[in-house]
């Protein structure tokens, strides 16, 4: 993985980036036992959240930037590709000549290779942009 994640970074025509959804987090009026410079307050009893947000990051290691989506739904493998869409959306005028993604995943249930819902979304994601996609 090593070897092609550094052939990756060479290539000029090649993006490397790194997805992943992190624990959800409950949205409300809770004390997390946190230190604050300025008093806050906190429902005393566990409340039901307001909402709960799962963060999905994409990380473009060669750059050393992260794009950060609050996700409000269930992260599936339809919503990882609907992010990765927004963010191609807002960067590609950036990247002119990559034509290759490298994706790093971690093998999650909602990006597994063997999830046919993911693959066809790459492969749809793949031919709208005209890149290749290669999973890592």
């Amino acid at each position: 993985m090593k070897q092609r994640n550094e052939q990756a970074d060479a290539d000029e025509h090649t993006l490397r980036l790194s997805m992943d959804a992190k624990a959800t987090v409950k949205v409300g009026p809770f004390a997390r036992g946190g230190k604050s410079r300025v008093v806050t307050k906190a429902a005393d009893h566990d409340f039901e959240a307001a909402a709960t947000v799962t963060p999905v990051g994409i990380f473009l290691p060669a750059s050393d930037e992260l794009f950060l989506y609050g996700v409000l739904s269930k992260v599936t493998s339809d919503c990882l590709v609907d992010r990765l869409v927004d963010w191609w959306e807002s960067v590609r005028e950036r990247f002119p000549t990559i034509t290759t993604l490298v994706l790093n995943l971690d093998n999650g249930p909602e990006s597994h290779s063997r999830r046919t819902q993911f693959m066809l979304r790459l492969v749809e994601f793949a031919q709208r942009y005209c890149l290749k996609i290669r999973l890592a």
